[in-house]
């Protein structure tokens, strides 16, 4: 079930009725006022001809306010027939509104609302097209809390199947990105097909959570710059990646089948993963080889990205890891486990 903002729907199931009720109300104050107040002698005031135009339109059978005249008999007349008809359609509006599940998607609202809120270090994706879906789609299988945030009831139903959580809004405004809890996150993903807006969300995203990583989506080279500058910490062209993958396919074809195999073949286990190192941990301030990390979780270290924002690829084994330093390994689930503790765990006595 597509879990929409509940006051959008029910505006417009409840404002004909509701405007059409007061409507006929207001003419039939008017209309009493007008009539029976213009008599010499009168005691008929607005508060007395509202009274008398809400009696009968709503049919409640009250005592009249004063005595009517025979215009006033007449007009009630006229007036108690629409009335009865703007009633019911009123109160058929309504009824509507409760039986057909409105107030269950409000429940369902507020459940997603507070799941939202309870979350910390997950991912929003702002736009769901058919990159936002691979991406939320990936990180749903690799268990990660997603949120997106779209327009198009369509793209929110399809992201709601794939169990993310989802918010109707515009991912340019800053009470959408708040409420997705972008000051938790971990990652912001803007994969929106237009690259005016994704800038708009880099911006407004990067303005709320100084620290937050952000990769956007970049359809022109042009454009590129202008996210960086925005606060886009990556910057990715689709059609860049797919034309240097079917090149490399083209020249390498096994060496791409084999990077393939190792990212994506569910059926096979060996993964490539990332660990940062922290300060204190088994592996902060000792060398590769003396770690002797090959032998004690099995995994391989193939590259070390260090504070200082410096590559190393195939690193020595007199390489110095130093917390803060993000490693890049190759293992089995087991052998990245045993590895998250070393880099990760406390030393004994520490």
């Amino acid at each position: 079930m597509l879990v929409r903002r509940p006051s959008t729907r029910v505006m417009q199931l409840l404002l004909p009725p509701l405007s059409a009720f007061v409507a006929v109300t207001l003419i039939g104050t008017i209309g009493f006022y007008v009539l029976e107040g213009s008599n010499r002698g009168s005691r008929w005031t607005l508060v007395d001809a509202l009274y008398q135009a809400v009696i009968t339109v709503t049919t409640v059978g009250l005592t009249e306010a004063h005595e009517l005249d025979q215009r006033g008999r007449l007009f009630t007349s006229v007036l108690a027939v629409f009335g009865v008809a703007v009633f019911t359609f009123l109160a058929t509006s309504i009824a509507q509104y409760l039986i057909t599940g409105e107030l269950q998607g409000i429940w369902a609202r507020r459940r997603m609302d507070q799941k939202i809120a309870q979350l910390k270090g997950h991912f929003i994706i702002c736009g769901f097209g058919r990159m936002g879906w691979q991406v939320a789609a990936d990180l749903q299988r690799e268990k990660h809390p997603v949120v997106v945030i779209d327009k198009a009831p369509e793209s929110l139903q399809q992201a709601v199947d794939i169990g993310c959580l989802v918010i109707d809004g515009n991912a340019g405004d800053d009470n959408a990105l708040l409420h997705a809890g972008i000051e938790r996150a971990r990652c912001l993903l803007a994969v929106i097909d237009d690259d005016a807006t994704n800038v708009m969300v880099t911006l407004s995203a990067r303005a709320l959570n100084e620290k937050l990583f952000i990769i956007a989506r970049s359809n022109i080279e042009a454009t590129e710059p202008k996210l960086i500058a925005a606060g886009a910490n990556r910057v990715l062209s689709p059609y860049g990646i797919s034309g240097r993958r079917m090149a490399q396919m083209a020249l390498r074809p096994n060496v791409v089948e084999f990077l393939e195999v190792v990212t994506h073949d569910r059926e096979l286990e060996l993964w490539l993963e990332e660990i940062t190192v922290a300060l204190g941990a088994v592996l902060d301030g000792r060398e590769i080889g003396a770690s002797a990390i090959r032998g004690r979780t099995g995994a391989n270290i193939v590259a070390i990205r260090t504070r200082a924002d410096k590559m190393l690829v195939s690193p020595p084994a007199d390489t110095r890891v130093q917390a803060g330093d993000i490693l890049i390994a190759l293992g089995t689930r087991a052998h990245l486990t045993e590895l998250r503790k070393l880099a990760c765990e406390s030393q004994p006595g520490t």
